[in-house]
């Protein structure tokens, strides 16, 4: 060991830069290696911490038998397969949406999450009880709350029988939280009342539907099952020829990667990606160490061999060389911890939507270090073969590192990394384009004048009173209510109705009559909204080109309410649409919706040149006169926009991060080869000198070298960069095209900091005088 410690110092100081150039290119990459596995680790486990996950399923239909699928099922339908086989053990039948509440305990205010199911509806997913039962769901106005939440509102787990203010609700058990990539997540569950709601009706598809089954093999014959029993139940079904595309059992598993009612869901393909970055960051690393290995060769073959001579045996001159390196390995692992706990609160938390602590993730912080170690051996296993396997006698006839073959290794080694930089940099240029395109494309409303805000039950008995309070602010021009916030979401609410030739199926967004005029939404035909309007809609272009019969002033269809005007197409859901084709209507409650609502959000309208930050502050102040102490949490669209594509820009802020540390690394590969060939060659840039060559020409002479490998490796590593990306835009219906300029840049961003890098490294040699660097050989 202190042989080995001994070596290790001597080499550290005497290539003092390439070690410390070793040890942060590979605490980078094992510092990266960890964050993107807990990534991976988060979505590869989604779901996975419910007893038997395996054996539950969420029940997904195609009602329309037009490829439609979607997780919205009727209350009557999902009691129909409960009773269709003996297979299934248990369903829960919860309602599609989670919405937060205000609640008080002991005069503090807390604004929680709450999930709504029929009966005993986390029967399906068994939860660990740590007080009272499940089953006290099963009573009017009993919750369920997970520890945590009882730990933060009441300060200990004995709550059973304890209520929230001014509420009827009392806490019926406290169950232990679910880990965080869980389906249901934590919040508070209750039960509907009245229980009988939409027991029979067929027309109300407001539900999401899970079943817990016997055996999960038996998942396709318990299908079948429930498809024998519809057609029982649905005569018109026996004259299909085709009736299992109708309804079909996604494990829970597979329900983080499914699009079906929620078009952002996570991808395997990404999944797969993140895992081969974070193995290629470590690859890369680890091909620069092995460079800095060979490249020192011949200046520590003559000691090695004077070792053998002096009795050292083959054998264990090459297990310390290969200790060396896996100290070395070592050292960047404990480095990479460091780096960990120093970044930790900088932001890199936002990079995954996984707890980067290392107490959660045991097994990935050991596998980590056995990758360091792992790496360590192997980058130094070819240099300690290499370098003892020479005869002594014969030591002083060549070099490696002035070799062909020496060259041609350390060029191979450097082409995977410059690879891998230009398909990450394209692809993060294709992820850039697109961001750019949601954020500047016309909406078809003054997105950029408007501020969003929450409202709460006082602002919504009052919102005459709270629209007028506000338009008092310096700056605010107008402000409306309405059920949904435009460009927020994927789907809203959606309406079927009429029948046959004359049927409607639309989205719908409650509004007040101030809406459209304050959003900045034209009217192509009819009129807007005025005073006084109720149940009337105002339908987009998109409907009016698909449902050819609606007209101004008539009826949407049979029995329906009227239409009093069509409006442009605007960009209401996410680019995952295509919001040019979706029908979409605008509609005022009336009496026939008496207590439904359609107030949950405010819209502020700010002038422009206005201090948009000085007029949130001025409507927090101002609705704090209705709602006392409660944040209405104001945004503007840009950061609505930013938890829309919340999945898809954490994506694109891992791989730019991690294409920029792939450039960083291989860019230290090309300082070390760069400095080891100028020195090797100091004999050959004097002579050359002393024959007439320039500085330029010298400098020249390097660089033409990694020209040529940059664009060898910009031509295999650009269809995989734009490969990348395209898989990407697939998740969008509205997308950029990929664009030529993409490539250019990534092309001259790599090239130029890998020129201006050998430039700085050689000049010191391109600049010596002749007869100094002749001499010395």
């Amino acid at each position: 060991m202190k042989t080995l410690i001994r070596n290790f110092s001597h080499t550290f100081r005497r290539f003092f830069t390439a070690s410390v150039l070793n040890i942060v290119g590979l605490a980078i990459a094992f510092a990266s290696f960890f964050v993107i596995m807990t990534q991976v680790d988060y979505d590869y486990n989604f779901n996975k911490g419910y007893k038997d996950y395996e054996k539950i399923f969420r029940v997904e239909v195609n009602p329309n038998g037009n490829n439609d699928w979607q997780i919205w099922l009727a209350r009557p339908l999902c009691e129909l397969i409960a009773a269709s086989s003996p297979g299934i053990e248990s369903m829960s039948v919860l309602q599609t949406w989670q919405s937060s509440y205000d609640i008080t305990v002991n005069q503090h205010l807390f604004n929680e999450t709450m999930r709504a199911g029929f009966g005993n509806f986390l029967n399906t997913f068994q939860p660990t009880m740590v007080a009272g039962s499940a089953d006290a769901l099963n009573k009017p106005n009993q919750v369920l709350i997970p520890r945590s939440m009882a730990m933060r509102l009441f300060g200990t787990v004995d709550v059973i029988g304890k209520g929230f203010d001014d509420t009827s609700l009392t806490v019926g058990g406290v169950y232990e939280d679910f880990p965080k990539n869980s389906e249901l997540g934590n919040p508070i569950f209750k039960s509907i009342y009245p229980a009988d709601e939409n027991k029979d009706d067929w027309r109300k598809w407001n539900y999401t539907c899970y079943i817990r089954i016997t055996h999960p093999k038996e998942v396709d014959a318990i299908n079948q099952q429930v498809i024998n029993k519809l057609k029982e139940f649905f005569p018109e079904l026996k004259e299909e020829t085709n009736t299992e595309p109708f309804l079909h059992f996604t494990p829970l598993t597979d329900v983080h990667f499914s699009t079906i009612g929620n078009k952002s869901a996570s991808s395997r393909t990404t999944v797969y990606l993140l895992i081969c970055v974070s193995f290629l960051i470590v690859i890369i690393a680890t091909i620069n160490f092995m460079n800095f290995s060979l490249a020192e060769t011949p200046m520590r073959i003559r000691s090695i061999n004077t070792q053998k001579v002096l009795g050292a045996t083959t054998r264990s001159l090459r297990g310390s060389l290969m200790a060396e390196s896996a100290l070395i390995s070592f050292i960047a692992f404990l480095l990479s911890l460091v780096l960990l706990l120093a970044l930790r609160d900088s932001g890199m938390q936002d990079l995954v939507a996984s707890d980067l602590s290392f107490g959660s993730h045991p097994y990935l912080l050991t596998a980590t270090f056995v990758l360091s170690l792992a790496m360590g051996l192997l980058a130094g296993l070819y240099p300690s073969w290499y370098v003892t396997s020479f005869p002594p006698a014969l030591v002083l006839k060549g070099s490696f590192g002035l070799t062909p073959k020496g060259r041609k290794l350390r060029t191979g080694l450097v082409c995977i990394q410059f690879f891998v930089s230009f398909a990450l940099i394209i692809a993060i240029g294709i992820m850039y384009a697109q961001s750019r395109y949601i954020r500047t494309t016309d909406y078809g409303y003054d997105k950029d004048a408007i501020v969003v805000g929450n409202m709460t039950d006082e602002t919504r008995s009052q919102t005459d009173a709270v629209i007028a309070e506000v338009s008092r602010i310096s700056g605010v021009e107008g402000a409306s209510v309405s059920q949904f916030v435009l460009s927020s979401a994927d789907s809203y609410m959606n309406w079927g109705r009429g029948a046959d030739d004359k049927h409607l199926q639309f989205d719908v967004l409650p509004v007040d009559y101030r809406y459209l005029k304050l959003m900045g939404i034209r009217i192509t035909e009819g009129r807007d909204f005025k005073p006084g309007d109720g149940d009337v809609y105002i339908f987009n272009e998109a409907a009016r080109a698909k449902y050819q019969w609606l007209a101004v002033d008539q009826p949407a269809t049979t029995n329906d309410y009227p239409v009093i005007g069509f409006c442009e197409n605007v960009k209401y859901t996410s680019f995952r649409n295509d919001n040019n084709a979706q029908p979409m209507a605008f509609f005022i409650y009336g009496k026939d919706h008496q207590g439904r609502g359609g107030k949950n959000f405010i819209n502020v309208r700010v002038s422009a040149g206005t201090d948009k930050v000085e007029v949130v502050r001025a409507l927090q102040k101002a609705m704090e006169k209705f709602s006392p102490g409660h944040d209405f949490n104001f945004r503007f669209i840009d950061q609505v926009l930013d938890e829309a594509y919340r999945n898809e820009l954490r994506f694109t802020k891992q791989i730019l991060l991690f294409s920029l540390l792939a450039i960083v690394i291989s860019i230290i590969g090309v300082f070390g080869l760069t400095m080891f060939e100028s020195e090797y060659r100091r004999k050959e840039i004097g002579i050359r000198k002393i024959f007439g060559s320039t500085t330029g020409e010298i400098l020249g002479m390097f660089n033409r070298l990694y020209l040529y490998i940059l664009i060898g490796c910009f031509i295999f590593a650009a269809p995989f960069g734009w490969w990348i990306g395209a898989h990407w835009l697939e998740g969008f219906a509205e997308k950029t095209p990929i664009r030529a300029w993409i490539f250019l840049v990534s092309f001259l961003l790599v090239s130029l900091i890998t020129m201006l890098t050998v430039t700085v490294q050689s000049w010191r040699n391109a600049n010596e005088n002749p007869a100094n660097s002749i001499k010395t050989e």
